[in-house]
């Protein structure tokens, strides 16, 4: 014989509709494992930040060193680019003085032909001295197109780079064989129509919080013996 329940409905009723919710000790062990979940992904969250900075960090630093080894590469890449002027007087091109240098280089920013390099010590709004790098395909520009460009600010459409900003102040000075002298000096300003050479060292001076920094470009092309080319090729 079998037991039935007086209250069948209660009985169908938990059967169907079993009781929900969790246990306190469920409830405890949900939190402890999502805690531990979250604890873990701000440690690997931490880490990763430290190695992006790591890396960031190592990458400006990488920048700062890279900069004086570029400058000092396309400064050894300089070459005698002989330009003339209408008077039929040839020379090297070069132009140096407190506001630019201008060469023509066979180490580019970017590309593969020649270009003529402007360095640009620039005012900044706050006072401060910029020094930027510009570049120019050279392909067979006389000494007036370069000019030219200077003058209107059209070597802004190459190629261009920061080279260093905030400084307090930024001279160039200029070493190389004096005609009227008969010896090599330095000097604050240096053409190549008038020296009918290219200096041999180019020294940038800046100066940022209070602390001056020297950087030393040495010109690789360079001879006494060029200083003739006028004379030898120049029309009769």
């Amino acid at each position: 014989m079998r037991f039935m329940p007086s209250d069948t409905s209660h009985y169908t009723l938990r059967k169907r509709y079993p009781s929900e919710g969790y246990t306190l000790i469920e409830v405890i062990v949900a939190m402890a494992i999502f805690s531990a979940m979250m604890m873990l992904g701000g440690v690997a969250l931490n880490q990763g930040l430290k190695h992006y900075q790591g890396l960031a960090e190592k990458g400006l630093g990488f920048w700062e060193y890279a900069r004086p080894l570029w400058m000092e590469k396309s400064a050894n890449s300089m070459v005698d680019y002989y330009v003339y002027t209408r008077s039929d007087e040839w020379f090297p091109y070069f132009r140096g003085d407190q506001e630019r240098i201008s060469y023509v280089s066979l180490a580019p920013l970017a590309g593969e032909y020649p270009v003529v390099v402007w360095i640009k010590n620039e005012a900044q709004e706050d006072g401060r001295r910029s020094l930027v790098y510009y570049e120019l395909p050279v392909y067979t520009k006389s000494f007036e197109e370069i000019e030219r460009e200077n003058i209107f600010s059209d070597y802004k459409k190459g190629k261009s780079m920061k080279l260093q900003e905030g400084a307090e102040g930024v001279e160039f000075s200029f070493y190389g064989y004096d005609l009227r002298e008969r010896k090599f000096l330095w000097s604050s300003q240096f053409e190549g129509n008038r020296r009918k050479l290219l200096p041999s060292s180019i020294l940038i001076t800046s100066t940022q919080n209070g602390r001056k920094d020297r950087m030393v470009l040495k010109v690789n092309v360079n001879s006494l013996s060029k200083m003739v080319y006028h004379e030898i090729y120049r029309k009769p």
